[in-house]
């Protein structure tokens, strides 16, 4: 984080869903061998469904359904994802960081690579939908992350500048793509079992006291 981001106090948190807030990684892993079954493509390994966790649908194209077209594959995740929300588990403490960011008044964005139809589904499943002011999910015309689409739209959104905002992502897609839209990154993993509330905290209040 320069100095420059550091002397400005946040006004907007943007989190990724899955991995900060959800971990759906086992739903997903039933997802996309369901989906493969479906259209005839080869099985998903464990190897290979761990080295691409996090990618968008357009590289799910490419790399576990050649051949297939985003309008065959989306609606076979979101029938095969409907059947699994009971197994995706919600960080305990996702409610109440999103109210006190409220509280605080900073705004507060989900931005992820899952189609939008399906992430607002999973949300909506996870009680999770209104906490947040935006929502930005993969839509025609919107490139996934590691591109920084996603990002702008919801700066757009809030009215908040790149560098007024702090992006919270658990993977390499998650980093770059703050770095493409010049936003600030703080690395939270839910796996890792470290608290989102206290990490969250310490980022806010080292913006707000940094050198100025």
């Amino acid at each position: 984080m320069t100095a420059r981001a550091a002397s400005r106090p946040v006004r907007a948190v943007l989190f990724d869903l899955d991995g900060v807030l959800i971990d759906s990684y086992e739903a997903w892993f039933v997802v996309v061998n369901e989906a493969a079954r479906e259209l005839k493509a080869k099985a998903v390994s464990r190897e290979l469904f761990h080295s691409i966790f996090g990618q968008g649908i357009a590289a799910d194209l490419e790399n576990l359904y050649p051949g297939r077209t985003r309008e065959e594959v989306e609606p076979a995740y979101v029938r095969s994802m409907t059947r699994q929300t009971a197994s995706i588990h919600v960080n305990p403490e996702a409610l109440a960081v999103l109210a006190s960011l409220r509280t605080r008044g900073v705004a507060r964005a989900c931005v992820t690579n899952t189609q939008a139809g399906l992430a607002r589904a999973i949300l909506a499943a996870s009680r999770l939908a209104d906490g947040f002011d935006d929502f930005q999910g993969v839509r025609a015309g919107i490139r996934e992350k590691p591109a920084p689409d996603l990002l702008h739209a919801a700066l757009e959104a809030l009215g908040v500048l790149p560098e007024d905002a702090l992006m919270v992502g658990d993977s390499r897609y998650d980093e770059a793509a703050a770095a493409a839209a010049r936003v600030p990154f703080l690395h939270y993993d839910l796996k890792e079992g470290g608290s989102l509330a206290a990490a969250l905290d310490a980022a806010l209040a080292a913006r707000a006291t940094g050198p100025r």
